[in-house]
């Protein structure tokens, strides 16, 4: 008896994995390769925008935009570490901000918006080649992150909506 109500305990989970068909749907990998997303202003952006495009495409061409994605990418930089005898900071942390909305291509109505936010680190040096390389090396690793975090949140929506 206890068994039999155990199993029909887990008949009802409705858990099901992101990328899964529901309902007559294709799911979101349907969907993701039909966005198109807004030209970026900067390297960071284009960056930003390259894994995005390569994480919802797959390396392949993209199915005929039904979607608009624009988007705002923010980065500030703030001393994180000073060293002891000079009193220079050496260490630095890099916060980036996205801040997007997915919209409707034929109708231009909004669906879904959110904010995301990554950080990473990086250490300067003697050198200002190094120092520039470390900072740039930051930032490509910092607008990748924020494009993981942003295929994910649309992922999400596509599943749920």
């Amino acid at each position: 008896m206890l068994l039999l109500l155990a199993c029909a305990g887990l008949a009802a989970c409705q858990v099901r994995p992101l990328y899964a068909p529901a309902g007559g749907r294709l799911g979101p990998q349907a969907d993701l390769p039909a966005i198109a997303v807004d030209a970026p202003v900067n390297r960071e952006e284009q960056v930003f925008r390259n894994a995005l495009i390569f994480s919802m495409q797959g390396g392949g061409g993209g199915a005929s935009p039904r979607y608009d994605l624009a988007f705002r990418f923010t980065i500030r930089e703030q001393e994180i570490l000073v060293e002891r005898d000079s009193g220079t900071p050496n260490a630095y942390q890099l916060s980036g901000d996205i801040s997007f909305l997915l919209k409707e291509r034929g109708s231009g109505g909004s669906l879904y918006g959110a904010n995301v936010t990554a950080a990473d680190s990086y250490t300067r040096t003697s050198q200002n080649f190094s120092n520039i390389r470390a900072r740039r090396d930051a930032e490509d690793r910092l607008a990748k992150s924020l494009a993981e975090l942003t295929q994910a949140r649309l992922a999400a929506y596509f599943a749920t909506n």
